[in-house]
């Protein structure tokens, strides 16, 4: 891929020429003197994402592996923020998970092919009409060449309100200092920057049951953030039930693997039956909601619930008389 930058200095066009292939050291080069180094932690934005609460998250997801190394497996991989941050040093085998095929082909492409990605994405302008384009085009059909299809979800996702292309509209800001059109190109460049990050990571499109199944073992480490049955469709395009939040709480007492199961204290409610205080680790933490589009106001707060386990209890050993 051949790509041309042409900047006027001087009153004169300076033409520069890169060859775009298995080295990106000039892409990197170029994309951190247009936009900086200090870009976007994420290629991706969705609702629910994992950043603002990624101190609290990794410790305890790491914590859970009493072994040399781990098996890590992000069940509803969305973001994908934790398989991309996770430690390495923990974790030998990291698996993102995710039902939407659509984003599982955008992560297979940042794998593999980041620097075309970021290169088609730096060119598109950040556009309400654009948005427009890509969100009808999305509803009405998926089956696109896998180029294609990455670069209208990263779009779509990253020109959207917080991520929700589902249900959210076009993101835009009257802060002077917020700026969405460079927080654009800043996941574009994201995408150069993490690519070595996922190149050790097993990509898998499955439903949270077979990926559980599959992956299930004594040195894995499952982390599931699913979505709330009440907010699914909306906020992601997929029906999540009642009834599945409920196979999956089953399932997770019957594995031999460990887990870490982030809700909020609504969804918890539905589910405390089978995941209860007395035989699993429930925290409750107040956190503000980012999330929450608010004007000459303060945000909202929300109850972190998080769920871990199972909790060994050793046996007691009986004094012979």
């Amino acid at each position: 891929m051949r790509v041309e930058h042409i900047k006027r200095i001087d009153g004169k066009n300076v033409k520069r020429v890169c060859y775009l292939g298995r080295d990106t050291s000039e892409l990197r080069r170029q994309l951190e003197e247009v936009i900086g180094t200090n870009g976007a932690r994420k290629p991706l934005r969705l609702p629910g994402g994992d950043y603002f609460i990624a101190d609290i998250l990794r410790p305890r997801i790491e914590g859970l592996c009493t072994r040399p190394k781990c098996t890590f497996v992000e069940v509803f991989g969305g973001s994908g923020y934790m398989a991309q941050t996770v430690s390495r040093e923990v974790f030998g085998n990291i698996i993102y998970n995710d039902i939407d095929n659509l984003l599982v082909t955008l992560y297979k492409y940042i794998k593999e092919h980041p620097e075309r990605l970021a290169t088609l994405l730096t060119l598109m302008p950040y556009s309400r009409a654009y948005y427009k384009i890509v969100r009808d085009i999305l509803k009405v059909n998926s089956d696109f060449a896998s180029l294609v299809a990455a670069a209208l979800v990263f779009y779509g996702a990253n020109t959207s309100f917080m991520g929700g292309l589902a249900k959210k509209g076009f993101a835009y800001n009257i802060h002077p200092d917020r700026n969405e059109a460079r927080a654009f190109r800043s996941r574009a460049w994201a995408i150069v920057k993490y690519a070595e990050a996922w190149r050790d990571v097993i990509i898998e499109n499955l439903d949270f049951r077979e990926v559980i199944k599959k992956y299930d073992s004594e040195r894995t480490v499952f982390y599931l953030d699913p979505p709330y049955p009440d907010r699914s469709k909306n906020y992601y395009g997929h029906l999540f039930t009642v009834d599945d939040l409920r196979e999956m709480a089953k399932m997770l007492t019957e594995i031999r693997g460990k887990f870490l199961l982030k809700l909020d204290a609504k969804t918890y409610g539905l589910i405390n039956d089978i995941l209860p205080k007395n035989r699993y680790t429930v925290e409750q933490i107040e956190r503000k909601l980012f999330q929450q589009k608010v004007r000459g106001g303060q945000k909202g707060t929300w109850i972190l619930t998080l769920v871990s386990g199972p909790t060994r209890v050793a046996s007691r050993r009986v004094p012979q008389k």
